[in-house]
């Protein structure tokens, strides 16, 4: 089966949708976290993983958006941009949000937002974040989020690690390695200086991995922020990536 791995979409409906036509021939479409947050359209970003039935798991910004934590550990930035859209969240939206789970399998691999030990909150961004994570997989692949930099770390069959950075169009053969976790990096607001959206396609049965990056219009989605009045440094860094 050929999935299509997308991750921290936050609002920004011009890069979902560019994101989503790449992926139009993938066989499953799947969801690390963090559908709202930051970015002006919140409500036809979740409508639209409604639609297509894609399974998803919950990440922090929805944690904080439903209540299940306090936005105490957000930037002035970020807690601004998740009031203003529990302000304007639709109420069937926010139902869905509330129902997301903290990690889903898939054929051969298992995702989640942060990490298998701290689902909402964990990044993983090194070798020793990593650890924890290696331990409780269940499965050979585990896919993340929330960092917005796409990477991967392997626990290599000769019991030594690897890792790294990922860039447009790098494969990973999964089967060299005897676990491995992948970032697929952020469809809507990327931090790895590539402004880019970014996404990730897996294919169950040659367990190849590939990472893509897609341009969409940026100018666009930062006018509709202004209009609503989001946070300057939320629109401005959409155009540099980080």
């Amino acid at each position: 089966m050929l999935y299509g791995i997308i991750s921290d979409i936050h609002g920004n409906l011009e890069a979902l949708d560019v994101v989503l036509n790449k992926l139009s021939r993938v066989d499953k479409l799947v969801c690390l976290g963090d559908i709202v947050g930051y970015g002006p359209n919140p409500n036809e970003c979740v409508e639209k993983i409604r639609e297509l039935k894609m399974p998803c798991v919950l990440g922090n910004h929805e944690a904080v958006g439903i209540g299940k934590t306090d936005s105490t550990w957000f930037n002035s930035n970020a807690r601004a941009a998740i009031q203003w859209t529990q302000r304007v969240i639709f109420q069937d939206n926010l139902d869905y949000l509330r129902d997301l789970p903290l990690r889903l399998e898939e054929d051969g691999f298992e995702m989640v937002h942060g990490s298998l030990r701290n689902p909402i909150e964990e990044y993983i961004t090194s070798i020793a974040d990593a650890l924890p994570t290696f331990k409780k997989m269940v499965k050979p692949i585990c896919f993340v989020g929330h960092s917005h930099i796409p990477l991967y770390i392997a626990l290599k069959k000769d019991g030594n690690y690897v890792g790294g950075d990922l860039s447009d169009g790098e494969e990973i053969l999964t089967d060299e390695y005897e676990k491995v976790i992948i970032n697929v990096g952020a469809v809507g607001q990327p931090r790895d200086k590539d402004p880019r959206a970014s996404f990730g396609i897996y294919d169950s049965k040659t367990r190849l991995f590939s990472l893509h990056r897609v341009v969409y219009n940026i100018d666009q989605v930062q006018q509709k922020m202004k209009a609503v009045g989001l946070p300057q440094r939320l629109i401005d860094r959409l155009a540099t990536g980080k």
